[in-house]
């Protein structure tokens, strides 16, 4: 068995129970019936790339106070036993990151919260405080996998010690690039198929068992986020 000695979780739906946080922050905002919701069916049926959809999403919040954004994800939960899941994971020595296609606004705080080593996702763009109505993509779709590369060569550990833990098809090329992957509650069968294991559930407790772990990393110092 290798020897594990990280950890990359997707964050939307896996870490929290809010499967994506720009439909959640439109939801908030009374704006998803209408455009918002055209332009996630436009991605999904393949009429626009991840990139384009990105862009019309940041569009419909230019002008707004990021503060005001960052106030509805600051309300978003985690899931069950997410601290506790990763603390023991930190206690043992693992690098523990974060890979999402998500906002920086809510990763920002998950990884000052959870003392994370790794943490990347889509950025809005901002000019004192108001959003100009771009995005910063860093992470595409189903590019996943180019993160979990990146990692690798940041703390140069081989992709096959990385276990990787996700909910939906975004997450499939993250798999890809580890040696273990675990697809939590996952939204297609797709995913299911995609991963080592596949896990239905509530606690992110559950999934320790799961793991197949491998000696301490060294001690090392946060890394900022992209």
């Amino acid at each position: 068995m290798r020897e594990h000695r990280a950890v990359i979780f997707d964050l939307d739906g896996t870490l929290t129970p809010v499967r994506s946080v720009w439909r959640h922050l439109h939801e908030a905002l009374g704006m998803w019936e209408g455009e918002a919701r055209r332009h996630q069916e436009a991605f999904e049926q393949g009429a626009i790339d991840y990139e384009e959809f990105c862009a019309r999403d940041a569009a419909h919040w230019k002008g707004m106070d990021e503060a005001d954004l960052r106030s509805i994800t600051d309300r978003i939960p985690y899931r069950p036993g997410v601290r506790e899941c990763v603390a023991a994971l930190q206690h043992g020595g693992l690098y523990v990151g974060l890979v999402s296609t998500g906002l920086t606004l809510l990763l920002e705080r998950v990884h000052a919260e959870l003392g994370l080593a790794y943490a990347i996702a889509n950025r809005l763009v901002s000019k004192r405080g108001r959003l100009t109505g771009e995005v910063k993509v860093n992470v595409v779709h189903d590019r996943k996998g180019e993160a979990v590369d990146l990692f690798c060569g940041q703390f140069g550990i081989d992709h096959r010690d990385v276990i990787t833990v996700g909910d939906s098809d975004g997450d499939i090329s993250m798999f890809e690039r580890s040696g273990f992957s675990i697809a939590f509650n996952p939204a297609s069968p797709a995913t299911a198929r995609a991963a080592t294991v596949a896990h239905t559930g509530e606690s992110l407790l559950e999934l320790l068992p799961l793991l197949p772990l491998g000696p301490p990393a060294p001690e090392t110092g946060a890394r900022r986020i992209e």
